[in-house]
Parts: C-alpha cells; structure tokens; sequence
C-alpha cells in the first residue's frame, strides 16, 4: 500500500477500521472510492479490514492489493437487492428484521475478536447492516453519503445508528431531508471526494492507437461516451433519445455506452436501453461495452462526455473526464454543480431534460474549438480543488478522532 498519509494516529497499535462493503460485485463508484482510501492508508497508522456479505469483484481487486477481505454472509432475504426487500409484505418484513438483528450479532462478535475501533460504511445499507453490531459492543460507525437518500425511515435509522456522518458533495447534503440533517447537525459534515492524479497520467500514456483499434474507434466521428452502472438512475436512455434527434442533422456522432448491470435486477434496463437502440434506428451510432478497467483510457480518447444521472452522490466519471480535458455535459446531481461553471468548463443540464442534453451536445458538435477550450478549463478546475490525497488525510484524522472517543 501506498503510505503517503501524515502521522495522524495514536500512539498506540494502528487503528482498526473495518470497510463493510454490501455492493462487491461491481467497479463503480463504491469501489473506486474504497480503493482510492485503501491505496493511501499508512499500514502503521490503520489496518483496514474488508467485510462483505457475498463474494465479488470488488474484493479480488482488494486482496491484489494485500487488503484482507472477509465475507459474513446475512441469512434470509437479506442479500436480496433493487428494493424487493422494501416491496415485501409486512410479515415478511418482520422476518428481515429479525434476520438483519440476528446478522448484527454475528457481525458484534467479529468486531469483538478483531478488536475493530472504527467501522466505515460507504452507504445507508451498510451503515444499516453493521449499525446494530456497532451498538452493541461500543464500536464507532461512520457513515459515508455517496448517494441519494431515498427511504425517510431507514434513512433515520442509519444516521442514528452513525457517530459520523459525512455527505461527498455539498449538494448531496442540501438536497437531503432538512429535518433529518437538522436533527443530527452536530455530527454531520460534508467530505468532497476526490481524483488520483496518477490514474490520470496513467490513462493519457496508455497506447492510444492499439485501444482505438479495439474499439473500433473511427476518428473521423465525433466521439461520445456515457460512462457508469447501466440501471435507470444513470439515465442512459436520454443521451439515447437525445442522439435520435441529433443524427438527423449529425451523422458523424457516435456514442459509446460503457458499463454494465451490476446485479440481475437491472438487467432488465440494459434490455430497453438496447431495445431502445434498435427502435430509433441508431445501430450504426451506438455501441455498449461491458466493464472496463481501461474506462479512463477510453474516456481519453473521445471528444466529448455525457454524464445524465438521475442521482448523483459525488460523480467521478464527471470529475476524472474533466482531469483528462474533456468538455462534460452533467446534470445537476452529484458534484457536478459544485464543480461545473456552465459554460465555462463544462455544460449543467437540469435532471432528465433531454431537449437540454440535446441542445448542448450540439453546440460541442459544431465547434471543436470550443470543445477544447472547455476541456482545457475543466483540468485547471479538478487539478486545483479535486485530488484526492488531502481528502482521504482528513478521513483518517476523522478515524482517529472517534478512536479516541471510544477510549
């Protein structure tokens, strides 16, 4: 691991921080933030543990970099995912909740045996699946808000179940219940996350001509890529029915679709999306592709980027695509508003406003001038406010503060 991280610990044995991760199976956003906290921990300040309740990508990747990873599996319905837990009777739900506190118990006992100071869930479903187990042996919980709070009540339950709460983007917070925010002030705040730099540099040296060969990349098209989860919150079909309305007039447009469903019940999103496709005849303007761990060299060698989520908690593809120079077309989610001047270094579009999307892709059609000359404001933005590195120093002096306050 990478220890580039000031001295911030006791001096004592390293803090114990427990990760629980409830979304393994995908390399999104959740795993991107995980890996980026984990790269820069200090080893003799912290030793991070990664508990999950099933096997997945996300935790192969962390065990390449030496991270333990253990998975306790729930029982029940418990890993069901989508929201079906929250369309079940009552009884059912009766049966969950018994289930859950019977998986907080199990999970007390491991925090117990580790010794675990400080636990971090990275959302509302971890911070509900381990809270419980927090309460129980006196183990500090922080929650991490990367995502659109959507259930008043289970929301409730995770901030009180939480000695911290941080939100990655001032909009995230503000865009959140008043009353909720309001009554656990004292231990909210906002953490803005961040980009590696490294990883930026590492995509703009990658061998452009052999990835644009794979891709089946023609220059001679103006390139344009979605980038992210494929289910309905990331909005892929408006960049799709605003590109029908856009080739009528620009025949060298492309867009590429990149991402995949991340558990079965989206898949059914992907099957319109491609349905979609087909139905406004743009087969010869779109292409998907799955999962990429080259997503930051393909995003290098397009033109322009579309960000339409619905919902946002912190938006990396929004802030990494602006690192490599690229103009951003994002909706008012996420960071996006923080960190776009709209006109200036990107384009803010408001949620699901396909005539907005539309109207914008084409003034970066028409003018490759001004493509660049936005892109080349969008770098000086991110390398001047969004590295991640004084991000992730802050989340460890955080850790440590609440180890102290365990003593």
């Amino acid at each position: 691991m990478i220890t580039d991280i000031p001295n911030v610990a006791l001096n004592k044995s390293p803090i114990r921080v427990l990760f629980y991760e409830p979304y393994p199976m995908g390399l999104g956003g959740n795993f991107l933030t995980q890996r980026l906290i984990l790269e820069r921990l200090d080893c003799t300040q912290f030793t991070p543990i990664v508990v999950s309740p099933i096997e997945g990508v996300a935790l192969e990747e962390f065990r390449k970099m030496g991270v333990e990873c253990v998975v306790i599996s729930p029982p029940g319905k418990l890993n069901l995912y989508g929201g079906a837990i929250l369309r079940f009777g009552v009884l059912s739900k009766v049966k969950i909740a018994i289930d859950l506190l019977w998986y907080n118990f199990r999970l007390a006992r491991f925090l117990r045996q580790r010794k675990v100071n400080v636990v971090y869930a990275n959302c509302v479903r971890a911070a509900i699946s381990v809270g419980f187990a927090c309460k129980f042996v006196h183990c500090r919980l922080l929650l991490y808000v990367k995502g659109e709070l959507q259930n008043p009540l289970i929301d409730l339950v995770s901030f009180y179940l939480s000695d911290r709460v941080l939100f990655m983007s001032a909009y995230m917070l503000n865009s959140s219940y008043p009353w909720i925010v309001k009554r656990f002030n004292s231990k909210v705040d906002v953490l803005r996350g961040g980009i590696d730099s490294k990883a930026i540099q590492n995509a703009e040296s990658q061998n452009k001509y052999s990835l644009s060969k794979d891709l089946c990349l023609d220059n001679s098209k103006i390139n344009t890529i979605v980038l992210g989860q494929i289910y309905p919150p990331k909005g892929q079909h408006l960049v799709i029915k605003g590109l029908a309305n856009l080739i009528r007039d620009h025949q060298d447009v492309f867009l590429y679709i990149v991402g995949d469903e991340v558990i079965e019940e989206h898949s059914e999103y992907k099957a319109f999306l491609r349905a979609l496709v087909s139905q406004l005849q743009l087969g010869n303007h779109v292409r998907f592709l799955d999962w990429r761990k080259d997503a930051l060299s393909i995003i290098a060698l397009m033109d322009i980027v579309i960000n339409p989520s619905l919902s946002e908690g912190f938006g990396y593809v929004v802030v990494e695509s602006m690192a490599l120079g690229l103009p951003v077309i994002a909706s008012k989610t996420g960071i996006a508003p923080e960190i776009i001047k709209d006109g200036k270094n990107g384009f803010l579009v408001d949620i699901g406003d396909v005539d907005a999307i539309e109207r914008r892709w084409r003034e970066l059609l028409i003018s490759p001038e001004f493509r660049q000359r936005l892109g080349r404001a969008a770098r000086e933005t991110v390398f001047a406010e969004f590295l991640v590195d004084d991000k992730v120093a802050r989340l460890a002096e955080i850790w440590t503060e609440m180890a102290r306050a365990e003593d």
